[in-house]
């Protein structure tokens, strides 16, 4: 009998190692596919996925541990793959870049509310790491070292973002890396420049104030003739930035509405640079500050066509308004 039961565990464990052989050997993919590993799954859901044998599945992955842990994605599968190579073929997800513009105009919050729109975040969770970070990257960045916020080294450019495999923190670091880059370098600023805080600042009016790249010099040596002269510098994009408004939110009606409020940003009622910068200037708006065009003019309009008009008197700005605001 004790034979018997001997000769029976010898058959039993025979069969069990040649179905597990055979389990792992097995061809699981006749032809090309693409496999959706979804967040919340494991290699242990390769089970239902690929129609496994649950229990040898979990007895291979206790043998042979994978080195990572299994990300979310799409993957494509070769035909003829067994257990050993689809394992191994899940590695890396096929990466589909998705493109995403940051706009020269925009602000925190135009940025924040871009990344969570397209399910990359949730919304301000780029406006509360901008609060709880800013000393962890000042530590890389040194044109950071007297700023009080990320904001406006964001730098507005066309990134590659692949959503199986983002990092708030990672794409911040790469805006600024372009930062360093167009602005820094390219332009030759000295990072540790102590008129950089506000040489952006009215870089980001600049920005806002002015579309047309010829142009934008002539307006900054306006500015900034009226900043020297202690001059209200009048630039109603100012206006929005207090409200954490987006760039569509801040409509001329809103504007026209809180053009007399007192605060920390409204340059119709404060004198000096708003607190902060009200937007992310591009590399030709703070060119633009750093060789602003000497200039005769205090005053400039837009038509409703966007052309600028200049005056050097009250008088003659008041004249332009009669002759192009309609």
């Amino acid at each position: 009998m004790k034979k018997i039961i001997i000769f029976i565990i010898l058959l039993t464990s025979i069969y069990l190692l040649y179905s597990y052989s055979s389990f792992t050997n097995s061809i699981l993919t006749s032809k090309e596919q693409i496999l959706e590993i979804k967040k919340w799954d494991s290699y242990y859901s390769l089970a239902s996925k690929l129609d496994l044998n649950s229990n040898y599945l979990k007895v291979y992955l206790k043998l042979n541990p994978p080195a990572r842990d299994l990300q979310a994605g799409n993957y494509k599968l070769k035909k003829w793959l067994n257990l050993i190579q689809v394992i191994e073929s899940l590695k890396n997800p096929i990466t589909n870049d998705l493109k995403v513009t940051i706009l020269e105009w925009w602000n925190i919050y135009d940025i924040d509310n871009e990344l969570s729109k397209n399910n990359f975040i949730q919304t301000w969770d780029l406006i509360n790491l901008n609060k709880e970070k800013l000393s962890d990257f000042k530590k890389e960045f040194v044109f950071l070292s007297n700023t009080e916020t990320l904001e406006w080294f964001l730098y507005p450019d066309t990134y590659s973002i692949n959503p199986n495999n983002f990092s708030l923190e990672d794409f911040i670091k790469t805006m600024l890396s372009n930062f360093d880059k167009k602005v820094i370098k390219d332009l030759a600023i000295n990072p540790n420049d102590t008129n950089l805080q506000n040489n952006i600042i009215l870089a980001s009016i600049v920005e806002k104030e002015e579309k047309s790249i010829k142009e934008k010099a002539t307006v900054a040596w306006v500015l900034k003739k009226r900043l020297n002269e202690n001059w209200f510098i009048w630039a109603d994009a100012t206006v929005c930035y207090p409200y954490e408004l987006t760039f569509d939110e801040c409509t001329p009606k809103f504007i026209w509405n809180h053009i007399q409020d007192k605060n920390d940003y409204n340059t119709r009622t404060k004198l000096g640079l708003p607190k902060t910068p009200i937007c992310n200037p591009s590399a030709d708006s703070i060119e633009a500050v750093y060789n602003a065009k000497n200039t005769p003019y205090y005053y400039y309009l837009h038509d409703e066509n966007w052309q600028i008009h200049y005056a050097k008197t009250n008088e003659e700005h008041i004249a332009n308004k009669m002759l192009y605001i309609k």
